[in-house]
């Protein structure tokens, strides 16, 4: 089970070789791919902004069409209350977003597959793969 941030499949729809080689990775394993609402909503924003926007938004609700939404229960809204207040977090804050993407991975058993893994590595218990070294 991996939850894919918005920096990979936004590096998917640019076809990046990286990721694309990556997401064949986990289909060959047979993983169940999800996202966020919190992802999904970035997805969006972007593809809103865009000049193409018809066809920006089409490709994204094409993409989140073969992923699990992760459901944003009461367990990884506490969650999320939990990380933000305790260390390493509270010192030096990854974002509220990113924060609520690992509260939902780790609600929902699920490593992060993203780009970032500056941010992501600093939330305890949180598996982080990149398809970049």
């Amino acid at each position: 089970m991996v939850c894919l941030d918005t920096s990979f499949i936004v590096a998917l729809m640019r076809r990046d070789r990286g990721a694309e080689e990556k997401l064949e990775e986990y289909v060959a394993r047979d993983m169940r791919l999800s996202t966020t609402p919190i992802t999904a909503c970035e997805l969006f924003k972007g593809a809103y902004r865009s000049r193409r926007r018809e066809v920006e938004v089409e490709k994204v609700r094409r993409v989140l069409a073969y992923l699990d939404i992760l459901d944003f229960s009461v367990e990884a809204c506490e969650r999320f209350g939990k990380l933000v207040n305790g260390e390493p977090l509270r010192g030096s804050p990854i974002g509220d977003l990113d924060t609520m993407i690992a509260s939902l991975a780790l609600t929902h058993n699920e490593a992060v597959a993203t780009s970032n893994r500056k941010h992501f590595e600093r939330v305890p218990g949180l598996l982080v793969e990149s398809w970049r070294t």
